[in-house]
């Protein structure tokens, strides 16, 4: 007790507190002004007190708060072990429980912090809370539901937060963030509505089902709401519906008539056409709610032309398009030819092209959005996870190819920006079978085993001994198509690193399921494209089963081309959510969309989601 006095007296002798919060954490009173300095000085009268006095449960509690307030966490938590809960007044028991589930929170102790709202003496107590001290709690509990991977509960618990939140501008934030929540969704969680006990959550489900089907339809999107709010009068949507339903972002105009740019000779022929047949099952999808062409007048279908591209340039390719009266262009899919349109001062009409071009300190010419398979939204992901996992020391092993190595070089830029280190980069080319010895040294299994023999060498003994790796790693990266990372991670294993988590992106998984072949991978963390987890889709997409990934990858994202040039308006608003998409969670920022994939796991051989 001695020690935590002398601590907190030198504490607030030499510093102030700050508003400096991490992710995730939650302020202990809502409206808590950090620059308000009349709280420190409350806070040392009652410490000053407390030295004179004797060390009171509620004096130390009230120093806890201030030490979690200024960020240091183990301060706090050490003064709160102190505090006997039992010696608190029903106010200051909720104070307590609360700032003990923050710091959980803070330091990601999700079921410990869930287990404070559990306390018998909490519940009977937390019906008669004041509103912000039972939206803190709330909050709390939603943030620790989310983090276990309890969608359900966390979003329960948001939709109780905007029932108690009485301002209209309030409301609609949180109405906005539960849609943002639920259209990230897969398909399959939007289908659990009916009967659901809970009729508010069932409601919003049903709403983002009907969104999802309609999501290349905005004018049956809206006819769709329309009746939905007169299933669903007295629903908290239906009264304050989330922006994306409530407001056009956009004109609401799409185009009449699509030029597809695509090389259908040579190298690009196959992927050229998996992604015509993926674009097409797009358009017949609208076809289909359309009905009959002729005598809908809602129907703004578009006409289609393609457009090859192998035998003539980019250039003249456009150009006959928009002659022809093309009001949106999908195309070109080499980078070159994306680069030749990238030189452009300005394009014609919104054009969406199918790469993404490396030179991206040159201008951005309007009307030009890049769509592409570029594995680097990717690997900035597989970094985001691995920071937030308080990972720092990664050893790297990828395809000594064109995307492997720009995706070596692209992390490796983005890792050490962050802070982090490579301690090792791994390529590999096609031929390389034997994964067990070009593994030894990064893992400096060889400098151990010749420690190994020098040791019995010095002390002539048939001393029986084993290898060890190098205990500094923290992290796998591992890319690479599905017969060469099965070949890769059982060496891993071989080699003494069972123990360090392998993530990974989505070339390891071709979406079909293989659970004898993929129990090799078991363990193995990567990004995921959404068609290839089940029931993640409205529309479940069938691309031939025997193509290579990269072919039923372009098959996708000719589903996802269709997808994005009906909402490439929406899209560009400030207020506009995320498409789901086949290949991932598809956003604009600067003419650049955005993929996000989910996070998925081998388990056995087999695939399941988990949370990022």
């Amino acid at each position: 007790m001695i020690a935590v006095t002398g601590c907190i007296l030198a504490f607030l002798s030499g510093c102030a507190p700050t508003a400096t919060m991490g992710d995730g954490r939650f302020p202990i009173t809502p409206n808590d002004d950090p620059t308000d300095t009349s709280s420190t000085t409350a806070t040392i009268s009652i410490l000053s007190q407390s030295q004179l006095a004797d060390q009171s449960d509620s004096n130390i509690l009230q120093a806890a708060i201030l030490f979690s307030k200024a960020g240091e966490i183990s301060q706090s938590s050490e003064l709160l072990s102190l505090v006997n809960p039992d010696n608190l007044t029903d106010d200051l028991f909720v104070e307590y429980s609360h700032l003990a589930a923050e710091l959980n929170v803070m330091r990601r102790q999700w079921l410990e912090a869930l287990s404070w709202f559990k306390q018998p003496r909490y519940q009977d107590l937390s019906l008669a809370l004041a509103k912000p001290t039972m939206l803190r709690g709330l909050r709390l509990q939603s943030a620790a539901h989310y983090a276990l991977g309890n969608v359900e509960s966390g979003l329960i618990l948001v939709m109780d937060i905007a029932l108690l939140t009485t301002e209209k501008a309030e409301r609609l934030q949180v109405h906005n963030s539960i849609w943002r929540q639920l259209n990230q969704q897969p398909y399959a969680f939007l289908q659990n509505s009916p009967n659901h006990e809970n009729r508010t959550f069932a409601g919003w489900l049903s709403l983002a089902a009907l969104a999802r089907n309609y999501q290349t339809n905005q004018n049956a999107k809206r006819e769709q709401f329309e009746a939905w709010r007169l299933r669903w009068k007295s629903h908290p949507a239906a009264l304050w519906p989330p922006l994306p339903l409530s407001k056009k972002l956009g004109n609401g105009k799409t185009p009449s008539q699509v030029a597809l740019l695509l090389p259908l000779l040579n190298e690009y022929e196959v992927p050229s056409h998996r992604f015509i047949d993926g674009f097409m099952v797009a358009y017949y999808e609208l076809l289909d709610q359309f009905g009959d062409l002729f005598t809908d007048p809602n129907s703004d279908l578009p006409s289609l032309r393609i457009y090859d591209t192998s035998q003539q340039s980019v250039e003249s390719a456009y150009n006959t398009a928009v002659v022809d009266g093309a009001d949106m262009v999908i195309g070109p899919m080499r980078q070159s030819a994306v680069d030749a349109l990238l030189a452009q001062s300005a394009l014609p009409v919104p054009t969406i092209s199918l790469n993404r071009s490396d030179k991206t300190s040159q201008q951005q010419p309007e009307n030009l959005f890049q769509f592409g398979l570029s594995p680097t939204d990717e690997m900035i992901q597989i970094a985001d996870r691995a920071w937030r996992h308080d990972m720092r020391k990664l050893v790297v092993i990828a395809p000594d190819s064109g995307w492997g190595s720009r995706a070596t070089e692209f992390f490796r830029q983005h890792w050490t920006n962050k802070g982090g280190t490579i301690v090792a980069t791994v390529p590999y080319g096609p031929s390389v079978n034997d994964f067990t010895t070009r593994l030894k040294k990064p893992l400096q299994i060889d400098l151990s085993e010749d420690r190994g023999v020098q040791l019995k060498r010095f002390i002539n003994s048939r001393i029986e001994f084993s290898a060890r790796r190098r205990q500094d790693i923290d992290l796998v990266v591992m890319l690479g198509y599905p017969v060469k990372a099965r070949q890769i991670k059982p060496a891993l294993d071989f080699l003494y690193a069972s123990d360090i988590p392998v993530y990974s992106t989505s070339h390891i998984y071709n979406g079909v399921e293989q659970a004898g072949p993929n129990r090799d991978l078991s363990g193995v963390e990567f990004v995921a494209m959404p068609w290839t987890l089940p029931g993640s889709q409205a529309t479940e997409l069938q691309p031939d089963e025997r193509l290579h990934i990269v072919y039923r990858q372009f098959y996708a994202m000719g589903y996802d081309a269709f997808l994005l040039h009906r909402n490439i308006e929406q899209l560009g608003h400030k207020q506009s959510i995320p498409l789901f998409g086949a290949t991932g969670m598809l956003s604009l920022s600067e003419g650049i969309i955005r993929r996000q994939g989910k996070w998925a796991q081998f388990r056995r051989g087999k695939v399941g989601e988990i949370q990022p």
